[in-house]
């Protein structure tokens, strides 16, 4: 049907919204039909018929949205006085900020474009391309380098045109000449371990004279050495599965005009927002929105790109190009950018194929993210999509991309905003009680309802607002700074591996700790309000309702940077595959309950559970017969640690030292995608009311875990007293 057509489609729906929000409506009207939008939406949701009017329901949430906008900017734009109009202006443009990148995230899920891998089975050996596998390392730990190393070269795929690759930009000429000795012998182990490693293996390891240009100078120094058709570029953490080249290869011999082919980033341990509070495998990850959804809709509008790792790339496209791009620290969205640009397709299949490791402190997640937002605004700045030589649909997506990250600006006005009146009297928002109930409430519930249609499978609401609030008072002078000079920003390695013995607070905690302060004063000033001035009242309730959803936000920050301890080297994977546990000469069948690279806990009944007990008490050293995959039989050597509740903790015997035992681990955990499905396996997809409940009671039971631990209720009490001079001065 020609309505399928997406240029049609793109018209039909803005025209048809740029007619109707400049109409004018009292305010009658337009509470009828805002309110009657929201009805619809309701009544949509709630019958399950929302599918069959998709393109009405998002026309009427853009609709209602713009006209909110356009009251805005024509209504409610006043000047009372310098200070107040300087604030309508900042709070406008975080709004307009707001519509835009809601319009587009609707523009991009007009269609999710689901691809199917393209079976090379049938293919000859001779006509597949060769492959090198590059995995660029620069600081982290030899074993989770070695891990990503081992997998990589355990691909289905022929041998023979398969080179897997260590370009190790930590072991560099200039880091083992380095002037500190300590830098120095650091270095040179380094590169000898890997060396050893490579030459044991038949790996190919790489290095260079110099460290320029980060992760794409190391990347474009290896392709001088390297002549594979394509290259596969994989994080150093980033294990991947045994069908990765199986389902990826097929697009290029498909299609000789694709440059990329793109699969998800998934992870197998929590972010730190996730850890520290408490929702991991509880909701969907921050990541699945962008890898499970938009990325899907980029693909659909001809412009998904490249995420740094996880991906294929033809090389002679790439040589086109002059390599991986270097001019941001966001080298591989540039990249794709600059070859989308060339006129060469991309692909995206939604399946993942790799896990990875995800920061495990506050801080390290800080540092990852002020690097993502500084790249996406030089490209913004310095190779902006709306000025390059793409088609319209594609300039749109790009500019998404990159326009999204100046969520920060947003983020930290909305923070301040109600703050400006209840502390300060300025009047930066000028609308009646009734204007305020027939334009922005309708407004906020039906972006609220949009948010949860569109997303409820790969983000719950309110989440967005955590996270995006938690990283926002970071991101948003690394974005100021990029501004001032777009080139200044270096890439920095984002730390991977990190333990804590202990529960701590981050360092990061002060900007919290301060808005928290100023928000308990707001609440003071507001009350002060309401008394002193009752003309208005309404003004007043309104600012402070806004300020206590802002209280949330810092509570859930304060949640945050309290970062609990992590002592557990490996990861734990549900599984429930059978398992023959050998002590001496008798054998017992049980269930594996988890497994990771370190051990494995077995499940019992509780007959067998106490004879296997005292066994064990006699030998701690067993044998375990686990079943990979692919129906082969393996043994592993372990040795009994304990019992929890009624499974038996085992641990790997030379796990961390024996490279075959690491290949077979490595086959049975990470070498299927059908081990990862218990995993992550989330069916429950609450309302948007059931979602803010639930992370209300996740803020209410992490908030009274660190009460109950007097340590931690010491350290935050001492952090938010010394921010409150008023009470120092009496004595408090």
């Amino acid at each position: 049907m020609i309505v399928k057509h997406p240029l049609v489609v793109s018209i039909f729906f803005f025209s048809t919204l740029i007619f109707f929000v400049s109409s004018h409506f009292n305010n009658s009207a337009q509470g009828f039909v805002a309110y009657g939008a929201v009805s619809l939406y309701l009544f949509a949701l709630f019958f399950n018929f929302a599918d069959k009017i998709r393109l009405l329901l998002l026309l009427i949430s853009l609709f209602v949205s713009w006209r909110y906008i356009f009251w805005r900017i024509t209504g409610t734009i006043l000047y009372t006085g310098f200070l107040d109009y300087i604030g309508t202006l900042l709070l406008l443009i975080a709004e307009l900020y707001g519509i835009i990148i809601s319009s587009l995230g609707i523009f991009t899920s007009l269609h999710l474009l689901e691809r199917k891998p393209i079976d090379i089975q049938n293919v000859p050996i001779d006509e597949l391309p060769s492959v090198d596998v590059l995995i660029p390392t620069y600081n982290e730990d030899f074993d989770i380098v070695v891990d990503t190393v081992l997998a990589a070269s355990m691909m289905v795929y022929p041998q023979h045109k398969l080179r897997v690759c260590i370009l190790d930009d930590g072991g560099s000429d200039q880091k083992i000449n380095d002037s500190d000795p300590d830098k120095r012998a650091v270095a040179i182990e380094r590169r000898k371990r890997f060396q050893e490693f490579c030459t044991k293996n038949e790996f190919t390891y790489i290095t260079r004279a110099k460290n320029l240009n980060a992760k794409a100078g190391n990347i474009n120094s290896a392709l001088q050495q390297l002549d594979g058709e394509l290259i596969l570029i994989l994080d150093c953490d980033h294990i991947p599965t045994q069908n990765f080249l199986k389902n990826t290869v097929g697009e290029f011999l498909n299609d000789s005009q694709i440059f990329l082919v793109q699969t998800p980033h998934a992870f197998y341990n929590p972010d730190p927002i996730e850890k520290n509070m408490g929702i991991f495998r509880n909701a969907p990850s921050e990541n699945e929105m962008f890898y499970y959804h938009i990325q899907k809709g980029h693909d659909f509008w001809e412009s998904s790109f490249f995420c740094g790792s996880a991906a294929l790339l033809r090389r002679s496209h790439l040589d086109l190009a002059g390599g991986i791009a270097g001019e941001t620290i966001t080298e591989d969205a540039e990249t794709a950018l600059k070859l989308h640009a060339m006129g060469y397709k991309s692909a995206y299949i939604a399946i993942p194929m790799i896990r990875g490791l995800q920061p495990e402190t506050f801080s390290a997640l800080v540092l990852q993210r002020v690097r993502w937002s500084q790249g996406m605004v030089q490209i913004f700045l310095l190779s902006n999509p709306l000025f390059k030589p793409l088609k319209l649909h594609q300039k749109l997506s790009y500019f998404s991309a990159s326009f999204f990250w100046f969520f920060s600006y947003a983020r930290v006005v909305y923070l301040v905003a109600p703050l400006a009146y209840l502390l300060f009297g300025l009047r930066i928002y000028h609308a009646t009680p009734i204007e305020i109930l027939v334009y922005p409430i309708p407004h906020l519930i039906l972006s609220i309802l949009t948010s949860y249609y569109l997303y409820k499978e790969v983000r719950w609401n309110f989440y967005s607002e955590v996270y995006e609030t938690a990283l926002s008072l970071f991101t948003l002078p690394a974005i100021f700074s990029v501004f001032m000079n777009p080139r200044a920003p270096e890439f920095a390695v984002t730390p991977k591996g990190e333990n804590a013995e202990e529960d701590f607070i981050s360092q990061l905690y002060t900007p919290f700790v301060i808005i928290f302060t100023l928000i308990l004063l707001g609440f003071a000033m507001g009350i002060y309000r309401l008394i002193t001035d009752p003309e208005l009242i309404s003004v007043t309730i309104i600012t402070m309702i806004w300020n206590i959803f802002n209280l949330f936000l810092i509570l859930s920050a304060l949640v945050i940077v309290y970062e609990k301890r992590q002592l557990r080297r490996y990861a734990r994977i549900p599984s429930n595959e059978t398992v023959i546990l050998n002590i001496g000469f008798e054998t017992f069948y049980g269930i594996i309950s988890d497994i990771s690279m370190g051990g494995i806990a077995i499940t019992f009944e509780d007959q067998v559970l106490r004879v296997v007990i005292e066994k064990l008490k006699t030998d701690s050293h067993c044998s375990l017969l686990i079943q990979e995959e692919n129906g082969r039989n393996v043994f592993i050597q372990g040795k009994y640690l304990h019992t929890f509740k009624n499974s038996a903790i085992f641990r790997f015997n030379k796990a961390e030292s024996d490279f075959n035992l690491r290949r077979v681990l490595l086959g049975i955990i990470f070498g299927q995608n059908t081990k990862w499905i218990e995993y992550e396996k989330l069916e429950v997809h609450p309302t948007p009311a059931g979602a803010f409940l639930s992370l209300l009671r996740r803020i209410r039971h992490e908030l009274k875990l660190m009460v109950i631990f007097n340590h931690t209720r010491i350290q935050l009490m001492q952090k938010i007293y010394s921010f409150i001079p008023f009470l120092r001065t009496k004595g408090v």
